[in-house]
């Protein structure tokens, strides 16, 4: 019954990480800009021609090399967030090449961009709910947190900017323009913590007791 109940839980967490990234891929492909950690495998994935997701997973790996740098030496969550790197990359990618053909009107581009957003909210209301692997940026800021004694949401919002501002500065050495940063990293930026925050209030009732236990 535990590895039934284990079993769901990935499976959930599966599911999560494919929602989450076509929410990034629709959000992104609008053309207004991307999630703040999003901005690196956006300008990098111009850059070098690569897929977005390629980069996504190369920068999870890179997440993953400064957590054990910083102390973190547990093996299995190591192992898991490795497990999970070359799934969330190729989902974006699937995402790109699902949407590859939509090209609406500037009007509509904002209520595609909502639709994104509220996806990528799901798929990590989903991944918190399944409660199996940590995504590789989070166990970072995680590390981050204990080893300088900060809030875990402080931390969330210094790596989530530093990314940005990294991105930024790649893109300007690259291009000489900034690219990846808009109205959509504002938007994404203020509404995906609203809409996990609501989806938890609507679904906790309905997902199973059991999901939630060890």
């Amino acid at each position: 019954m535990f590895k039934t109940k284990l079993f769901l839980r990935y499976v959930i967490f599966g599911f999560g990480l494919l929602i989450t990234g076509f929410g990034i891929a629709l959000s992104t492909k609008m053309g207004l800009g991307t999630t703040p950690i999003s901005v690196i495998p956006l300008v990098v994935s111009d850059w070098f021609n690569l897929t977005f997701g390629m980069v996504a997973n190369l920068l999870s790996l890179f997440f993953i090399g400064l957590e054990v740098l910083f102390g973190n030496f547990k093996r299995k969550a190591i192992l898991g967030q490795l497990l999970v790197v070359p799934f969330f990359g190729w989902f974006i990618d699937l995402g790109f090449k699902a949407f590859a053909n939509l090209d609406p009107s500037l009007g509509s581009k904002f209520i595609y961009l909502l639709i994104g957003c509220m996806l990528i909210a799901f798929g990590i209301h989903l991944q918190i709910k399944a409660d199996v692997v940590v995504n590789p940026c989070d166990g970072l800021v995680l590390v981050f947190a204990q080893k300088f004694k900060m809030k875990f949401s402080t931390v969330k919002i210094l790596v989530d900017v530093g990314i940005m501002l990294i991105g930024v500065l790649i893109s300007l050495g690259a291009f000489g323009e900034v690219r990846g940063v808009g109205v959509a990293t504002v938007f994404l930026a203020l509404l995906t913590g609203y809409f996990i925050r609501l989806y938890k209030v609507i679904f906790d009732r309905l997902i199973p007791v059991w999901i939630k236990e060890k």
